[in-house]
C-alpha cells in the first residue's frame, strides 16, 4: 500500500514539474514572439507600422493580466454616484506607490471603453516586455450627467457633458483615487491622455493644471481652442495653449493620416505648438478615426511616460 502511495506521489510530482517547465517554456516563447515583430520607428522613436497588426494588444500565453475593476465615487456637481474603471498592474503591491495615467474616451464612450480597446493588455505587455514602469490607469466616464441616457444624445448635445469632465476629474476622481490606491502624486507622476473628445479634454485639463499633470497625450483630438471650422458649435475650453513655466515631461499628438473626422486638427495643433515653442512629439500613421490608430497612440505614449528613476 505504501509503495502504491509513493508511486502516486512521484507521478504527481513529475506532473507538476512538467507543467511548470511547460509554463516557463511557453512564457519564453511568448516573449520571443512578442519581440520578434518587425518594427519601423520614426526619428522620435514612435512605432509606425503596427496599426494593421497591433500585436501589443493581444494577450501573451503564460502571462497573467489583471481584470480591470470598476470603482464608484460621489460627484459633487451632479450629486450622484459615478463609475470609473481602474487598471492595476499585475504585480500591484499595497506597500508600493505608483504613477497614474488618467485615460479618457471619446464621443459615444463610457468608463469601460478603453478596456474594450484592450488598453489594459497593451499597457501590461509594455510592463512585461518593454521595461515600461508599472502604473495605475484610471478611465473616467466623461459624459458627466445625472442622466445615464445623456450619452445617447447627438454629438453636439453631448458636448456640454464632456465640458464638465475637468471638474469631475480634478475635484472628485483624483482625490478618490489618491485616497483608495497607493499612488505617487505631483506632475512628474501624473499623466492624462485620450482620443477624439477625450484628447480635447486631455489637452484642456493638462494645460489648465500644469501643476498636476506632467504628461499629455492627444490622439486624433478635437481642438480645445477656438476653431472656425466648428462654426461655434464646439465651444473652446481654452483661449490659447500656454506654458506656465517649464515644458511638459512629455506631450504627444498622434493621428491617422486618413482621418476625415477631425484629423486636420492634429496637424494644426502641431503647427501651433511648434510656432509657440511648446515641446511635443507629433506623428501620423496609416489609418482613419479608429481604434487601431488609438491603440498605437496609447502604446507610443505609455512607452514615453514616467521614465524618471522609479521611486
Amino acid at each position: 500500500m505504501k509503495k502504491k502511495k509513493t508511486i502516486v506521489l512521484i507521478i504527481i510530482a513529475a506532473g507538476v514539474v512538467l507543467l511548470v517547465a511547460s509554463w516557463l517554456a511557453g512564457r519564453k516563447i511568448s516573449k520571443e514572439h512578442y519581440l520578434s515583430h518587425n518594427k519601423t520607428y520614426n526619428d522620435e522613436g514612435m512605432l509606425l507600422d503596427s496599426v494593421k497588426n497591433p500585436y501589443y494588444s493581444k494577450r501573451q500565453w503564460g502571462y497573467f493580466y489583471k481584470i480591470p475593476r470598476t470603482v464608484k465615487y460621489h460627484l459633487d456637481i451632479t450629486g450622484t454616484e459615478r463609475k470609473a474603471m481602474v487598471f492595476l498592474p499585475t504585480g500591484y503591491d499595497k506597500n508600493k506607490s505608483y504613477p497614474v495615467l488618467y485615460l479618457l474616451h471619446g464621443y459615444g464612450g463610457r468608463h469601460s471603453t478603453w478596456r474594450n480597446k484592450n488598453a489594459h493588455i497593451i499597457i501590461q505587455n509594455l510592463i512585461y516586455f518593454e521595461d515600461v514602469p508599472e502604473m495605475i490607469v484610471v478611465c473616467p466616464d466623461c459624459v458627466v450627467s445625472s442622466d445615464e441616457n445623456a450619452r445617447d444624445e447627438n454629438f453636439y448635445e453631448t458636448i456640454q457633458y464632456f465640458d464638465l469632465a475637468e471638474k469631475e476629474i480634478v475635484d472628485n476622481l483624483m482625490p478618490y483615487i489618491e485616497e483608495h490606491f497607493n499612488v505617487l502624486t505631483g506632475r512628474e507622476n501624473t499623466a492624462i491622455a485620450g482620443n477624439s473628445m477625450g484628447g480635447r479634454n486631455s489637452l484642456a485639463i493638462g494645460f489648465k493644471h500644469q501643476d498636476k499633470f506632467g504628461y499629455i497625450g492627444a490622439f486624433s483630438s478635437v481642438s480645445p481652442l477656438p476653431d472656425e471650422r466648428y462654426s461655434g458649435r464646439i465651444p473652446a475650453l481654452l483661449d490659447e495653449l500656454k506654458l506656465d513655466s517649464s515644458q511638459f515631461e512629455f506631450l504627444m499628438l498622434g493621428v491617422g493620416n486618413s482621418d476625415n473626422v477631425c484629423g486636420d486638427v492634429t496637424y494644426t495643433l502641431d503647427e501651433y505648438m511648434t510656432e509657440r515653442g511648446i515641446d511635443h512629439v507629433f506623428y501620423d500613421v496609416d489609418g482613419e478615426h479608429e481604434n487601431r490608430v488609438w491603440q498605437n497612440c496609447l502604446y507610443n505614449f505609455c512607452k514615453n511616460i514616467f521614465k524618471q528613476e522609479e521611486q
